[in-house]
This record gives structure tokens, sequence and C-alpha cells, in this order.
């Protein structure tokens, strides 16, 4: 349709003309004649011009270079044509091109495409391709992966996954925005590492990832974007059975954490420490974001009081139930109405939580051993398979557990002795844990409309942002303002080619959210290696090189002139004055 629909205009545009030349006063015949004769050479002119004859030509090789690309590189590869991108060192005999579709434009020949090197870049990947082999350069050195944590709340604990690839017996660590080591591993046999920190206060900080030798020299860095949003103090409300050290610390954590926090601890005889108590109703859990219970105090509610709680857990409220001691009946049924039917819990055991961090807690300055977070757990269990782990033990078994109760959760905490963290210098594990707790039971917060941004992006690379509201804007590091615009074709994403590397801020109406720009100079192996993936998942096809031949238009530029000169000529004759008499001219019936 694409072929035929403008040469059909051409035939109806010259069909129309001769027509009109047709009618009276008609032109003397030897005019009209070669008026015509005009007429139709313009129309196909203008239509080799539009869709120029085919001709055959031999089919080559075309060896492009890459960064990365040695003279080595290039003679093991037989091509008809070699080209360097701009990004490839300077060759002997190798022309030079600003990007690889004005490569394939000057050789349309080529029926097999060579990439030497590390790869094509992003500018370079959207191009049309033939049949594309990579002959790929030595892998880059250093770490070659990223994988930043997703948005935190302020004292949240996180992890950063990176790989090694090429450096053997390094360690990766872990740096936080003053430069103090957080964490430090050696990476497995396949080359990954996996470092833990805390988030602190909210913003948009940087951490940084560094190998370094058995000299503890520095062999590649990459920054870490960590965004730490901003959340509302959560409302809690604490109800327990009896005072202990536990509820103490407890109270310590919710006032460093900045929770508002009202307790209700009975001492028997009906006397309760804390606060002024509270009714256990819709209006007062509506208020709340997370209810925690001891076994004690879930024995002892109501039914009215169960059921309020199960209907408040259905519109949002985590519950959380702390124990400190075997569970009764009343309170394993309690429970079971909520939706966890637990087995055990009678004895406990000791169990660790993990290594503490050297650096970060005690002892790695002085070269003592990592201490270990050792607490006491009840053996619980579970009978629904579908309840998901609140915490994991270092050797990767679960330690309570949680499940949905409409939009609210319900979980149980099977640990006795918490606080022993504090009072063994590890507040930091201790605030760790019970966040992660928060995080994980308290009522959601909205969903921000910015929560699908990426944490990272490469600066001088086109980064596709999808799912934003309508007049969502960028602000870059140095003040100026990008307007986003959304393509509702392309799944509703917007085109954003950031310039400069920096903390950049992505704001929709109230909302903001950082996104990290790396400069590709400041992360050599990861963007090498990034570059050398995404040729890798272009390649396909061996390609058929020299004895064949392949249709390639000829020039329009010929027919083109042909054009302007026959469509002038008849211009000049249609505006020429006609001879005296015009149509009554002898001959000009």
């Amino acid at each position: 349709m694409i072929f035929w629909l403008p040469l059909a205009l051409i035939a109806a545009a010259v069909l129309l003309a001769s027509l009109r030349l047709c009618l009276p006063p008609r032109p003397p015949l030897a005019r009209l004649g070669l008026l015509l004769a005009l007429q139709l050479a313009a129309a196909l002119l203008l239509g080799l011009t539009l869709f120029p004859p085919l001709h055959a030509v031999p089919a080559g090789t075309l060896l492009v270079a890459s960064a990365g690309t040695t003279a080595a590189d290039l003679a093991a590869v037989p091509a008809a044509v070699r080209l360097r991108l701009p990004e490839a060192s300077a060759l002997a005999g190798v022309a030079r091109v600003p990007d690889l579709a004005t490569a394939l434009r000057q050789h349309p020949g080529a029926s097999d495409l060579v990439v030497v090197g590390q790869g094509l870049p992003a500018r370079d990947r959207d191009t049309a391709l033939p049949p594309l082999r990579f002959q790929a350069a030595a892998a880059p050195r250093g770490l070659v992966e990223l994988q930043a944590p997703p948005p935190l709340a302020a004292g949240a604990r996180f992890e950063v996954g990176t790989r090694v690839q090429g450096l053997p017996q390094v360690r990766v660590e872990l740096l936080d925005p003053a430069g103090h080591r957080v964490a430090i591993a050696a990476p497995g046999a396949d080359g990954r590492v996996r470092l833990a920190a805390s988030a602190r206060d909210a913003g948009d900080v940087e951490f940084a990832l560094r190998a370094l030798d058995g000299d503890g020299k520095v062999l590649d860095q990459l920054p870490v974007p960590v965004r730490v949003r901003a959340v509302p103090a959560p409302a809690l409300h604490l109800l327990a059975g009896a005072p202990g050290p536990e509820l103490k610390y407890l109270q310590r954590w919710a006032a460093d954490t900045g929770a508002s926090l009202q307790t209700g601890i009975s001492v028997g005889g009906g006397v309760q420490l804390g606060d002024a108590p509270q009714a256990i109703d819709a209006a007062s859990l509506a208020r709340l974001d997370l209810l925690l219970l001891d076994e004690r105090r879930l024995a002892a509610l109501s039914s009215a009081q169960r059921a309020a709680i199960a209907a408040a857990m259905r519109e949002g409220l985590g519950v959380l139930v702390r124990l400190g001691g075997a569970l009764d009946g009343n309170a394993r049924r309690a429970l079971r109405d909520w939706g966890l039917d637990v087995r055990g819990g009678e004895q406990t055991a000791t169990v660790k939580l993990r290594d503490a961090d050297a650096d970060a807690d005690a002892a790695g300055d002085e070269g003592n051993a990592p201490a270990t977070l050792d607490i006491e757990r009840f053996d619980l269990a579970f009978a629904d398979t579908g309840v998901v782990p609140l915490l994991h033990a270092a050797d990767g078994s679960a330690i309570g557990g949680w499940r949905a109760v409409g939009r609210g959760r319900i979980g149980v905490l099977p640990v006795v002795d918490s606080y022993t963290l504090v009072l063994a210098g590890h507040a930091g594990a201790h605030a760790e844990l019970w966040n992660h707790v928060l995080a994980t039971l308290a009522r959601p917060l909205p969903a921000s409309p910015l929560a699908a941004l990426p944490a990272w992006t490469w600066a001088g690379e086109r980064a596709a942002l999808c799912g934003l509201p309508d007049g969502t804007r960028i602000e870059a590091p140095d003040g100026s303002t990008t307007l986003l615009l959304a393509d509702p074709r392309a799944g509703n994403c917007s085109g954003w080619w950031p310039r400069q590397a920096g903390w950049h801020h992505v704001v929709a109406g109230d909302t903001r959210a950082g996104v990290r720009v790396i400069d590709p100079a400041d992360a050599r192996a990861l963007h090498a290696q990034a570059t050398r993936e995404a040729t890798l998942a272009l390649r396909g096809g061996t390609g058929n090189a020299a004895t064949t031949t392949l249709p390639v238009p000829r020039p329009r530029w010929p027919w083109l002139l042909g054009f302007v000169l026959v469509a002038s000529l008849l211009w000049w004759l249609e505006r020429r004055p006609r001879p005296s008499g015009g149509a009554h001219a002898p001959g000009s019936a």
C-alpha cells in the first residue's frame, strides 16, 4: 500500500493535467503533444526518484570497532570494510564514523555486521541491524554489578549486592556517607557478595562499595544510592501482662524512632501502669498503625475485643503478638481465629541472629573476632504453609511469622530477650530488628506515585521512566528543570536523557524522589559490563558474506535532477505566450 499510493497520486495528477490541456481552448497539436510527453516524463522521473531501481552489489562483512578494540582484534576477523566508533581508540587504516547508523548507510551492501571490543553503546543499540556477530574483548575487571536497595524508612536495615569479576583474592567493603566502613566480606565462588547496613535520617545519601586487595589497596569502587523516605511517625499501642526489661527497651526504641507509643502494663489486682487505659474498639484501633500484645494480654481479650481487632486488621491495622512465655489455650484460639494456627512454643532455645558487623559494633579495628548476635526464642511453628517468616536466623531458619488479614497483617514474634542485644552493646541490631518488624506489620502507607523509579541510571544515556503522573518534572543538580512527557503508545513511559552526574529529583505534585545519575567514568567496569551484556543480547545469525549479492537502490539524485529540468521546461512552455489565433489556429481542431 505504501508503494502504490504515491504512484497512484502521480498518475491521477498526470491524468487531470492532460484532460485540462485537451479541453478548449487547446494548444496546437504539436505543442499539445510536447506538453503531454513532458508531463509523462516528469511523472516517470518523479516515480524513479521516490523508488529508484535496484542493482545487485556484492554482500560483504562490515567490521565495527568499539571501545577496547586492539589491532590484533581487528586482524582476527576478515572483513571487506573496517570502521571504528568514536569510543574506539585510533587504529591504523580504520576510518572513524560518528555512529553505527552512519556506517550502515555508507555501506548498504553489508550482509554481516561484526562488532569487536566491549560492545555497542546505548546510542547504537536501537539501530535496525543486519545479522550481528559480537567478538567480545577481554571481560572488564572490577565491580560489574550494582543492586541498590529500594526506598527505605529511617532506621531500616538494607542490603547492597555486587559481583566481582577478574579480581581474585579481594574483599568488598561498604562505606557510609562519612567514609566509615560499615560492612566487609569476601565474594563467593561466583564473585557475588551482599553487604548490609542501616539507614539513618530521611534523605538521599550515597554509600560506597570498594574492592580491596590483600594489602588494602582500592582496586575499584562504586557509588551506592540509598534513598531514605520521610514517613509519618507511626502510632503504636503496647499492651503487656507484666512489666519487664523487654518493655523498657521497646519503649526506648519507640522514642528513638519518633513513634507515638501508648502503653498499658498490668501488674495485677486491676492496676495498670503506663498511659490512661483506652478502649479496644473500632474508633481507637482506627488511629493505630501497630498493636503490640504479649501472650498474657492476648489470652485476656474478650470476644468483643477480638472481633474489633479482627475488623481493624481487615481495614489495615497491624498486630504483633510478642511471646514472653508459653501460649495458653485462649491465646492459641485467638490466633487461630485471626488465621494463625500455631504449634509448639513450650521450649526455648538460643539462636544466632547474625554476625555483628565488626567495624560498626565492636572489635574490627582491634583485631578481635566478630561478635555474634544471640537471642532466645520459643520453638514455635505454624500449621499453615502460607505463613511468611517474620525474621531469619543466621542459619536461614524462620523466627516467627505473619500473614495478611484483609488489608492488615497479624504476626507472632517468639523472641524472649531482644533487649539483651542492647546490653551486649548492639543497640543498632536491636533497633534494626524492631524496625523490620514495624515495617513488615504496620498499617501500610499510601502508595507513592514515584515508587517505581529506578535507584540509578547512566549519565548521557536514555532512561525510560514509566507510570508517572502528568506534569512530572526532574530537577537537576544545577537547578535546571526538565518536564517529562509520557508516550501512551509506549506504556505511558517518558524518555529522559540526563547529562549531569549526581542526584536528580523527580517531582510529582508534593511528592519528591531521588535518582542517582552515575557518570560512566566513575564506574568503568560496571558500565563496560552493562554495554557488553546489552550487545550480547542483540547478536544473532552467523552472516554469509563474500559470495552473495544484495539488491540495493541506485542513487536518487540523477532522477531528481531530471525531474527538476523537465518540470522547469513544462513550467516555461505553459507560461510562454501562445501564437496569435490560439485555439483557432490551423490544425488545432
